[in-house]
């Protein structure tokens, strides 16, 4: 009778220790695919924050935004975590500046970046205004395109 006792016994020590061991597994998977999807996050908001850059640089005109922008800082809140850097290369008044927006941040494992660039035509001429024609509704086409799938 004291073997099979002894016997479960060691079935219970190994299975407890299988069980810690596999637990220990999932809370150390889990701890690393929560700070791989924060710094995914902070990945896509440095993203937007790059685009934003560029497409104030769009809108401003290259010219226009060097002299009234600074090249480099902090973002503004609620980004006040990640700074930007924004480079104008000029090669010339016919040619489309090269622009390279860089957004840093600090990260566990050190500072961290993300850029994006583009080529930015200068405007030459008057300004065009940069409004619709005629307004859209977005709501409309919504239900036309929902009536469109029905119908069919």
């Amino acid at each position: 009778m004291s073997r099979r006792q002894g016997f479960a016994l060691m079935d219970v020590i190994i299975g407890a220790a299988i069980l810690g061991i596999g637990l220990a597994v999932v809370i150390s998977m889990s701890s690393q695919s929560l700070a791989r999807q924060v710094e995914g996050e902070k990945q896509i908001t440095a993203s937007w924050l790059a685009d934003e850059l560029l497409t104030m640089v769009l809108v401003e005109g290259p010219d226009i935004y060097e002299k009234v922008h600074p090249a480099r800082g902090t973002c503004e809140p609620p980004f006040d975590d990640f700074t930007y850097e924004i480079e104008l290369e000029d090669d010339g008044e016919l040619l489309p500046v090269h622009a390279i927006a860089t957004i840093s941040w600090d990260a566990v494992g050190g500072k961290h970046s993300s850029s994006i660039e583009t080529y930015i035509a200068r405007q030459f001429g008057e300004p065009v205004p940069r409004i619709p024609a005629e307004p859209v509704d977005r709501e409309a086409r919504y239900w036309e395109e929902i009536e469109q799938r029905e119908s069919r």
